[in-house]
């Protein structure tokens, strides 16, 4: 099965590459949004189009890929920056082409494994939005088939070695400045790949190490250009080399990566679901045929570069897992799935490997092989267009410009992340929507025109002076998804306006405009997209637009048709139901306990297996308020401690709530003993 003698790419196998390369891209091209998508998409147009700085560790090199794009004269900018991945994505399918071509004799196994590369779910989802994931696989496949022609599967090392090796430590440079963390996973792979050049390697060690330094050169441009005054720049001024390594080396991030809350079982969950995702990603067929593909390429490449696709395979999926500390949930599954890409990117490459097997030993004329290949590539598109041809690329826009068209003449918006301020920011700051607006975020992470800088400011500081702003803006102020304590508020269910009328900090107006109810109604009532990421924002508006609706109703009025259906429905759904508990304990004509713990019980029976923490924590919260309230004080204590152990945060209401439950019950240790764990819980968040 591998080539007679070691492939070196010849002009025919170069157009053929270049041809699977444009086949895939005009894929993309026709299934790529047109506009902004939620993800980190709106981040990554804006850092692109303003050459900003990127969340950590920057992705420099993207942004100034992204930023020549936006000059393409075609389409809106969200999608010329879309382009680029997939670009990227388009020639990581080429590059796959050519790694196949080295390990396999016949061109039809490459052409499967490519054009099933470029179909899979995962990686189409990452080729048609602003992402890195595309670039990341396309610097890891070029390497591969770099290694490849320098150390072939059959032979020794190649002639051609000792100038393909300077290329190689250029390149794996660049590409430390897209993915690095996946990139220094997938590193041993290429020791092992190397490993006949050893020799060469350490004697041109210190020319090779250069090269890779200069390949990381985009992170200087980065921080010399986080010292200008820019629209989008994380962080603000990267001035001082402790600032530096902060961002590059994602301190940031250190709470998510590692939660204090994930345990044992968050793992066990994680490798549920990225086995379910392996499976899924060349339909069940396609996987069985690369798991025959790992099975017999010890026998067919030979030890080293079986070893060196295992290793790849393994480091970003298994070993990462492992490494990783996230709290297991439906949103966090879904930042999760895109990380293994390069190991999908091998298991394409066992797919074709064991598709050349079974076709050499079980079909009887090449003519069933190809029939055969065409059937199952129709597979894998077929799961791929179902995740990837609908029309969840655009909800992200419909809500940011609903949001917009709502807001009040003048307001200043207070947008707290990925989901409103990336698309809202897309058309404020780039399709000139609502120029009389101004957008802040309250952690100054973001956008350039932050109040204070937060790498030098503490949290207490920070609110402070976001509360000054508040305090002395005449102009309607206005937040998104999040709220802050300590004033009256007007809620408009997509925005809740500060209300400067009232001194009292607990009184809520609800006041949710018609056009805001159209977008429920179509939108976010029945809506439960595939994509994890947004039907999280959407079950998020469900909670709150039920909240408010129970929240205003009247007392021995019963409520419309239409709202009576809304609540109906609402309360067949976990955030709805539980949203519709929330509001009605928060009514301020008091309300029924029996009432509210009928749908507590029906949050509970329509609750997801893999809830997120903090919202399964609110559910034991509120239960517990309520048995509290009733009297069920062993109850109450039961759910107050599921609730923090659940989310062990100190912004779970939770822990105030446990501690005066054991004060009245007389038990002063234990409400020490909880004050004592927030504290360490604050400590552990500021380091």
């Amino acid at each position: 099965m591998l080539p007679a003698q070691p492939f070196r790419a010849k002009r025919a196998d170069w157009l053929q590459a270049a041809g699977v390369a444009v086949a895939i891209f005009a894929l993309y091209a026709a299934t790529a949004p047109r506009t902004v998508a939620l993800e980190d998409d709106g981040l990554f147009i804006l850092s692109s189009y303003f050459l900003g700085i990127e969340h950590p560790p920057g992705y420099p090199l993207f942004t100034l890929v992204g930023h020549l794009f936006t000059f393409l004269p075609i389409g809106s900018v969200a999608y010329r920056v879309h382009m680029a991945s997939a670009m990227f994505g388009a020639l990581s399918c080429g590059a796959a082409w050519l790694c196949a071509r080295v390990l396999i004799a016949g061109r039809l196994p490459a052409y499967l494994a490519a054009f099933a590369l470029g179909v899979s779910p995962v990686f189409w989802s990452q080729a048609v939005i602003a992402e890195v994931y595309t670039l990341n696989t396309f610097f890891f496949l070029i390497l591969v088939f770099m290694g490849l022609q320098a150390c072939p599967p059959s032979g020794s090392a190649s002639p051609s070695a000792r100038r393909i090796l300077p290329w190689m430590a250029l390149i794996f440079g660049q590409s430390l400045s897209i993915h690095y963390p996946l990139m220094l996973l997938v590193a041993p792979a290429f020791v092992i790949l190397l490993w006949p050049l050893r020799d060469e390697v350490l004697k041109r060690f210190g020319f090779l190490l250069i090269l890779v330094i200069v390949g990381l050169s985009p992170y200087a441009w980065m921080v010399r250009r986080s010292w200008q005054a820019l629209p989008i720049s994380f962080d603000g001024p990267l001035e001082t080399i402790q600032e530096i390594y902060f961002f590059i080396a994602r301190k940031g991030y250190a709470g998510i990566d590692q939660s204090v809350s994930a345990n044992w079982l968050d793992h066990v969950r994680f490798f549920q679901f990225f086995g379910g995702q392996v499976l899924m990603q060349f339909a069940v067929l396609g996987t069985i045929v690369a798991a025959a593909g790992f099975a017999v390429q010890w026998r067919i490449l030979g030890r080293r570069v079986a070893a060196v696709l295992t290793i790849a395979f393994v480091m970003p999926s298994i070993v990462l897992l492992l490494l990783l500390g996230f709290d297991y949930d439906s949103f966090r599954a879904h930042v999760f799935h895109v990380y293994p890409l390069p190991a999908y990117a091998v298991c394409a490459l066992w797919l074709g490997v064991g598709f050349a097997w079974a076709a050499e030993r079980y079909a009887r004329r090449p003519a069933h092989a190809a029939i055969a290949g065409a059937a199952l590539l129709a597979l894998v598109f077929a799961v791929g267009a179902r995740v990837n041809l609908g029309d969840t690329e655009t909800w992200g826009a419909r809500y940011a410009q609903t949001v917009l068209q709502l807001l009040p003449k003048n307001a200043v918006v207070i947008v707290s992340g990925d989901p409103d301020l990336a698309p809202m920011g897309y058309f404020h700051m780039i399709e000139g929507w609502r120029p009389d607006i101004t957008l802040y975020e309250p952690k100054g992470l973001i956008l350039g025109n932050r109040l204070f800088q937060p790498l030098k400011t503490d949290e207490a500081s920070a609110q402070r002076i976001m509360r000054e702003m508040i305090d002395r803006e005449s102009a309607p102020v206005v937040f998104t998804l999040d709220t802050m304590p300590g004033y009256a508020q007007r809620d408009h269910w997509l925005y809740v306006e500060v209300d400067k009328s009232s001194k009292d900090p607990a009184r809520v107006t609800v006041d949710i405009p018609k056009e805001a109810q159209q977008f429920f109604e179509e939108s976010v009532l029945e809506t439960h997209d595939v994509n994890a990421w947004v039907a999280y924002i959407q079950g998020q508006l469900r909670r709150h637009y039920a909240m408010l609706s129970a929240r205003s109703l009247e007392r021995g009025h019963p409520p419309d048709a239409a709202k009576q259906r809304d609540l109906d429905l609402l309360a067949k759904d976990f955030y709805g139901a539980l949203g519709i508990a929330e509001g009605l304990m928060a009514h301020e004509e008091g309300y029924a306990s029996g009432v509210v713990a009928s749908f507590l019980d029906k949050a509970r029976a329509a609750m997801p297996s893999d809830v997120p923490k903090e919202d399964l924590s609110r559910f034991f919260y509120i239960r517990g308020v309520l048995r509290s309230n009733i009297g069920d004080a062993p109850g109450a204590g039961r759910d107050l401690e599921t609730s923090v152990a659940t989310w062990a945060s100190p912004a779970n209401p939770a822990f105030n709530e446990l501690q005066s439950y054991y004060r009245k019950s007389g038990n002063e240790a234990a409400a020490n003993a909880v004050g004592e764990r927030v504290k360490e819980l604050k400590s552990r968040k500021s380091r």
